[in-house]
């Protein structure tokens, strides 16, 4: 086996530790006045943070006991992520690198001959006749973590633009500027930065959060202006911490939910004794460390040239705010401020890519920021009309059902074929499946899509088919095959730009005057989803259905609700929205690289396969096994699982 593992138990990252070991205690006067104190039982957690953050760059990576960072196996090297077949590469590499030390702590428990030098440098980690069963647990914990130097640096570089002015923001409510360096820890202060699981911006707020503090839609999402989200982020920050008391508790909270700290803070009191003995189900490796990461981040951020040497930062960001007057489309607002379409994007960080690619316009109301220069304050005074909109543009679906075939649909919706294979991309016989929702375009679409398709020669030369009539979904989609190297591999493409689900109102009826549909309830939403998009309260969507307080609802459950405020044609629209949103942010931070089978066990369930197994959203396992009932998964099915890899988005 062909382990690169470099320099083994390399002097440099212990006698590093011993460095920043004196270096605070050096500084125990100052830090027990900090707000931020690093306690005792954190400290070799702050130190290993320190490390990771300004020695190892992210091809490479430390091999380490979660429980314990000190004990630390080995440092391997890894292929760039820019190099194709990397991610295999690395993912082998780390695991054949964990299995390795596990047959190493394995043969110490059993107390087999030492014969190598690494051997013995393990079994040296745990001291004298260590317990076997001490090295039984140690064999489970034996965790990897990638270095993070070139990214921090980026980060530190990147916050030159925003850092000063987020500090002030906080110190006006009153709480610690320092807290302006949590980023580095969330997103290295790239506003792009996207998780699996939907946290958006700088502060990584998931949208639920986000929402309590932000807009967020199809057009704007405020998480990623990292000025708006660090008002937000000020504002949680100090409910948090008016819960908790302390702000160690109240920066964990930030990643493990302040309810779920208040239980801790009630069970174990201080965040020492939390740290050292609280087993929250949830309370993991990220939850334990994130006040430690903070910390470290804080630390190298401060000193960063010490650590880096000196570094360029970019400079605070001068523009010129200009409220819209009403649905402005984006080329005609740039055209007006004698600017351009990248431009805008840049600084206004918060409008969505429907925004730019034309499918919506800059809402009315919008503080548009441009630019500071003298003719913004002029041009702002005198926008032409006619390129003001009194209506937002809408998002038009079509629900495929079976016998539906694509010509059809759009003759029925008064557009070219072309357009709906562009605006879906669809393959060239034009293939839809039930259960799919294809956009229609609107007519000022056809330019734009047929510029973005000029390059596509197979489809300029032959004209597109209509397509066969969408079935059931007993068709082989997707369906796959196994090669001779155990690699998994579909047969036919699975079109991701498609949201799947019935997302349409299924029945609409009157009662006493009232309007009602029913609806099945899809994945991710809830009562507060459903409430906003009708502009009621969620007491009254609980009220006509029977529904007690805290009642959750499931996929697939049958609901009731009413629709007296809004058309049946407006919620629908604002639902996909919702799941397009969040499908196209996923698919612009990450990129599919290859599928693989996970054969279901007694015991499975789909929402806990997708938390902890395949750490992917429901939705995305949805698109790839369209005939699955998760409902009822059975032992011994196979679910299509896809492997995803996070690009490297650059602002």
């Amino acid at each position: 086996m062909r382990l690169v593992i470099n320099q083994f138990l390399r002097l440099g990252f212990l006698f590093t530790f011993s460095l920043i070991s004196i270096g605070f205690c050096s500084s125990t006067q100052a830090e027990s006045a900090d707000q931020f104190p690093v306690y005792p039982g954190i400290k070799a957690n702050v130190d290993f943070w320190e490390q990771i953050y300004s020695q190892y760059h992210t091809q490479q990576g430390v091999v380490h006991d979660a429980n314990d960072v000190t004990i630390v196996y080995g440092v391997i090297d890894l292929k760039p992520r820019s190099k194709k077949g990397s991610r295999r590469f690395n993912a082998n590499l780390i695991r054949k690198t964990k299995a390795h030390f596990v047959r190493i702590l394995e043969k110490i428990a059993k107390k087999q001959p030492l014969k190598t030098d690494e051997e013995k440098k393990v079994a040296a980690l745990f001291g004298p006749d260590p317990d076997p069963l001490v090295l039984i647990e140690a064999m489970n914990n034996i965790r990897f973590q990638r270095g993070q130097r070139d990214r921090f640096i980026n980060g530190v570089v990147r916050s030159g633009r925003y850092l000063e002015e987020i500090k002030s923001i906080f110190r006006k409510q009153n709480l610690p500027e320092d807290l302006a360096y949590l980023p580095h820890v969330e997103s290295s202060f790239n506003y792009n930065a996207y998780s699996k699981f939907g946290a958006a911006g700088i502060w990584q707020f998931t949208y639920g959060t986000g929402k309590r503090f932000m807009l967020i839609d199809y057009t704007v999402d405020e998480r990623r202006d990292p000025i708006i989200a660090s008002h937000a982020a000020a504002k949680l920050l100090k409910q948090d911490f008016e819960k908790l008391g302390s702000w160690a508790l109240a920066i964990t909270a930030y990643n493990h939910g302040v309810n779920s700290m208040m239980r801790a803070k009630k069970e174990k009191g201080d965040y020492e004794t939390i740290f050292n003995e609280y087993s929250g189900r949830r309370f993991k490796f990220a939850s334990r460390n994130f006040y430690s990461e903070f910390l470290a981040a804080r630390k190298v951020a401060k000193n960063s040239e010490q650590h880096f040497g000196v570094l360029n930062l970019d400079k605070p960001l001068s523009v010129k705010k200009v409220t819209m007057p009403g649905f402005i489309p984006a080329k005609k607002i740039a055209v007006h401020f004698k600017t351009d379409l990248k431009t805008i994007k840049f600084l206004n960080p918060a409008l969505r890519k429907p925004v730019f690619n034309g499918q919506k316009h800059i809402p009315k109301g919008y503080q548009l920021k441009l630019p500071d220069n003298p003719d913004i304050a002029k041009l702002a005074a005198v926008i032409p009309v006619d390129i003001i909109e009194k209506k937002q543009k809408r998002s038009l679906f079509y629900y495929v059902q079976k016998g539906d075939v694509a010509g059809t649909i759009a003759r029925r919706h008064g557009v070219s074929l072309q357009d709906l294979i562009w605006a879906n991309n669809l393959n060239h016989r034009a293939t839809i499946y039930v259960g799919q929702n294809l956009r229609i375009p609107t007519p000022e679409d056809s330019l734009a899509l047929a510029a973005k398709h000029a390059q596509i020669t197979s489809l300029e030369k032959t004209e597109p088919e209509a397509g066969a009539p969408a079935t059931n979904g007993q068709l082989n989609y997707p369906s796959f095959k196994i090669g001779k190297d155990g690699e998994v591999k579909l047969l036919e493409d699975v079109n991701l730009s498609l949201i799947t689900g019935d997302l349409t109102v299924k029945k609409s009826f009157e009662k006493d005057g009232y309007k009602y549909g029913i609806i099945g309830v899809d994945t991710g939403e809830t009562l507060g989803h459903y409430a906003e998009w009708l502009g009621v309260t969620t007491q009254s969507i609980r009220r006509i259905n029977g529904f007690r307080y805290g009642r959750m609802i499931e996929y697939n459950d049958q609901i009731i609700i009413p629709m007296d405020l809004v058309s049946k044609e407006q919620f629908e629209e604002k639902r996909y929205e919702y799941h397009k949103e969040f499908e196209e942010d996923f698919l612009n931070a990450f990129r599919i690289e290859s599928i693989r089978i996970y054969e279901i066990k007694r015991g499975d369930n789909i929402w806990t396969l997708c938390l902890n197994e395949f750490e992917l959203p429901f939705w995305l396992i949805r698109k790839y096994n369209p005939k699955l009932n998760f409902q009822r998964l059975m032992p011994f099915q196979k679910v299509i699982v896809p492997v995803v890899e996070k690009l490297e988005i650059q602002e």
